[in-house]
Parts: structure tokens; C-alpha cells; sequence
């Protein structure tokens, strides 16, 4: 029975650690995001910049979409937002002229 109660506790204890790796702190996951959108916009902007190098346009682009992956990992394994209100989505309509 004691083996049963001390396979059970450690059972939990696992449980509780692979729940605290599955999500990363919200600061951590912002500072990575700031970076990979630097590298990406970086990226991005060298790669037009040499398009006429197709060798180091396409390396530019692999690390931009390298970037852009790594963020929607980051994305993922932040935690729920349920205490937060909902972000407004910003308003794409177009802006009516003044006449």
C-alpha cells in the first residue's frame, strides 16, 4: 500500500513538472519575441537588399522563416491569457476621406 501511496505522489510530482515546462513566463516568452523579430526583420531586409545574390538571399531567407517558426513555438507554450481581457483587433476598415 505505501509503494502505491509513494508511486502515486511521484506520479503527481511529475504531472506538476512537465505542466510547468509545457508553458514559459510571459516575460521570458516577450524578450524571446523581441528578439525573433529583430532577427527576422533583419533577415528580411538584408535579404531584399541582396536579392541579387541568390545564394545569400535564399540563406536570408531560411533564417526569416526560421524566425517566424520559433515564434509560433513561443506562442504556443505561453500560458493560457484567461485573466486578461481580450486584445482589440486593430481596424483595417479605410479611413474615410473628409469632404
Amino acid at each position: 500500500m505505501a509503494s502505491s501511496l509513494e508511486s502515486g505522489g511521484a506520479g503527481q510530482a511529475h504531472l506538476a513538472k512537465s505542466d510547468a515546462t509545457r508553458h514559459i513566463s510571459p516575460v521570458v516568452a516577450h524578450e524571446l519575441n523581441n528578439l525573433l523579430t529583430i532577427i527576422q526583420g533583419y533577415a528580411d531586409r538584408l535579404a531584399l537588399k541582396h536579392s541579387q545574390d541568390s545564394t545569400l538571399e535564399a540563406h536570408l531567407k531560411l533564417i526569416s522563416e526560421a524566425s517566424r517558426r520559433a515564434a509560433t513555438v513561443v506562442r504556443a507554450a505561453q500560458p493560457p491569457r484567461n485573466n486578461l481581457p481580450p486584445r482589440p483587433q486593430p481596424d483595417h476598415a479605410p479611413l474615410a476621406s473628409a469632404a
